[in-house]
């Protein structure tokens, strides 16, 4: 039997991407929406650069848009903490993997969709250069 790999499978550079975190905190309280770098975008997560200090298993709402989708309050889970940045002193790496079990089973499908148009977007736009 063999264990599943924590780490997306399909990873593409999301230079092109835009993203917004909103971590949550303590009863269900949000804080206010902070500008995220995406380094790899993947359907089932994505990597990221922020100036945010977060933690392994914090929740967090991810916004994402894209050029021609967006998708937004996307509940995310931090998996993965991957140290400073070492270009920018004060900005922290992190992986996150998308709860698509947290919304219902349309937006959940319709989400999956729109991840893989972006996927798909993301693809061509590296084939054609």
């Amino acid at each position: 039997m063999t264990t599943k790999d924590r780490r997306f499978s399909d990873r593409y550079e999301g230079a092109n991407l835009k993203l917004e975190l909103r971590p949550n905190y303590w009863f269900g309280l949000k804080k206010q929406k902070s500008q995220a770098l995406v380094t790899n975008f993947a359907i089932g997560g994505i990597n990221i650069i922020t100036p945010l200090k977060l933690k392994i298993g914090q929740r967090i709402h991810v916004t994402l848009l894209s050029e021609f989708h967006n998708i937004r309050q996307l509940p995310a889970e931090i998996v993965r903490f991957d140290g400073k940045d070492s270009e920018y002193r004060y900005r922290y790496r992190y992986g996150l993997r998308f709860n698509f079990n947290k919304l219902p089973e349309t937006a959940s499908n319709n989400t999956l969709f729109l991840l893989k148009q972006i996927e798909l977007a993301i693809r061509n736009t590296l084939i054609a250069s």
